[in-house]
């Protein structure tokens, strides 16, 4: 299925600032989003890894929610879509796309989801940019579309609601394991680990919101970007849903000729006094289960990209790095290297997709187990969602087109002036889709031999915290 919508290219270029802060820009296009396709990508003003920017498109040229049974010809039709130096985009990808890649025929499943696009793809020829270390905001590559763009925003700065913020009725919430359920699963892992099928495994439940009509997907989004704020949220308006992320992990970022990881692994709680926030830091920070864990996905990742690297330019630039959230803290580390000449944007995804942190290792024996012991399809949850800039120093070819790293862009101003950005993707963790008033996400952890069942069920709880709070959720389990 290929669901399409075109219009024409215009090629002036340019860059204009505008008058907006970050709060004004998310303001006017979250009500924009009502009525309009918006694709938001947000550091919300937390410096992570590099993220300090606000990228977002309206109005897309071309839009497409694609579902086939052939990955070859899914990313053969991507790779011809972003050769395209004129266009910058903005897409997601599912998770269960990467079982078709692995060739694994996913089973029947108790429980129904979402019907998930295994790509979402929104191309834009202009795009709106605030940078959060200058406070400035400009709109660049088209000029044609500027004053159309701008007066769009300026207007629906007027009328964004004054009562954004009221308080709304609980949301009932529903998930597809019990808590016996899920402790019983996580023994059944622990026995696929005496067997040497896997070492760790990243066990999901999935959970389901009736929302309130009021609690709309852009007022979660401004919740969650208040109370949560992540150095990778998104919001996606596309065709029949949304997407509200809070996402703190990067996928990879693809910078010129490197690329870039950086995989979480290990989850504390915050204290609820300095004193006991310091304990749990120090508690995560030589924890030799959680180290384990870490070091393992570390070892999964340095494999995947050596797969589309130069030999001996793979190393781990850091590992496990304490990062603190609002709710909980995380080890994170990070692993870069050198791409290989005409490398390209599926050769890329082949290699790393999904990422191993949710996944677990070995790779494709564990999702094989990930699908025997879940009891519905993961869609979106722990897949991706990124964009991609071409510039002369980041644009990544396709096999075919074999693009130059030096062809002119619509987006030249972006590479050789104060961004570069390249091609950069998040982990769809804390990430929710939303249709028809109901909203569903997925919340887990690596299992390895020495989990506790007990322990590992009240993280999968912590790391939907921030969600809960932002649906009001009505949870009994």
């Amino acid at each position: 299925m290929l669901i399409c919508c075109l219009a024409i290219i215009l090629t002036t270029i340019g860059m204009r600032e505008i008058e907006f802060s970050a709060d004004e820009l998310t303001s006017a296009l979250l009500d924009l989003s009502e009525h309009e396709q918006v694709c938001l990508l947000d550091s919300s003003g937390v410096s992570h890894l590099g993220s300090h920017l606000l990228i977002a498109g309206i109005r897309p040229l071309e839009t497409y929610e694609i579902a086939s049974g052939d990955a070859a010809k899914t990313l053969e039709f991507l790779d011809a879509k972003i050769s395209n130096p004129n266009l910058a985009f903005i897409f997601s990808i599912s998770y269960d796309f990467g079982l078709k890649l692995e060739n694994i025929a996913p089973r029947p499943k108790e429980f129904a989801s979402f019907n998930e696009p295994d790509i979402f793809l929104a191309a834009f020829d202009c795009l709106i940019i605030h940078d959060y270390e200058t406070g400035k905001t400009h709109l660049t590559g088209n000029e044609g579309r500027f004053t159309e763009i701008e007066k769009t925003l300026v207007n629906r700065l007027k009328t964004v609601s004054l009562i954004q913020n009221q308080q709304n009725e609980n949301a009932v919430v529903t998930s597809n394991f019990t808590r016996e359920n899920y402790l019983q699963t996580i023994g059944k892992i622990q026995e696929c680990i005496r067997r040497g099928e896997t070492y760790q495994t990243n066990f999901t439940q999935q959970f389901r919101a009736r929302l309130p009509e009021n609690l709309t997907a852009q007022r979660i989004f401004r919740r969650l970007r208040k109370s949560h704020p992540a150095p990778f949220a998104a919001f996606l308006k596309r065709a029949v849903d949304f997407v509200v992320s809070i996402s703190p992990e990067r996928f990879f970022k693809v910078n010129g000729s490197g690329i870039s990881t950086s995989p979480i692994k290990g989850t504390r709680a915050r204290g609820a006094t300095a004193e006991k926030d310091l304990d749990l830091k120090n508690e995560l920070l030589t924890s030799e289960k959680d180290l384990a864990e870490n070091t393992m996905i570390v070892d999964l990742l340095r494999n995947d990209l050596g797969r589309i690297c130069e030999f001996g330019s793979v190393e781990v630039e850091k590992l496990c790095d304490l990062e603190t959230h609002p709710t909980l803290h995380h080890l994170v580390s990070t692993i870069k290297g050198g791409l290989r000449e005409n490398v390209g944007f599926s050769d890329i995804i082949k290699a790393v997709f999904p990422c191993g942190s949710i996944t677990g290792a070995p790779k494709i024996s564990t999702m094989r187990i990930i699908d025997e012991l879940e009891t519905t399809n993961r869609g979106l949850s722990m897949g991706a969602i990124g964009y991609y800039v071409p510039s002369p120093k980041s644009q990544v070819p396709s096999p075919k087109s074999q693009v130059s790293s030096f062809q002119s862009s619509a987006f030249s101003d972006l590479g050789l002036g104060t961004w570069d950005l390249g091609l950069d993707l998040s982990v769809a963790i804390r990430t929710m889709v939303i249709k028809n008033n109901e909203a569903v996400f997925n919340v887990g952890g690596g299992i390895v031999i020495d989990s506790v069942p007990e322990d590992e069920y009240a993280e999968s709880l912590l790391k939907a915290q921030a969600l809960f709070d932002a649906i009001n959720a009505d949870w009994r389990g």
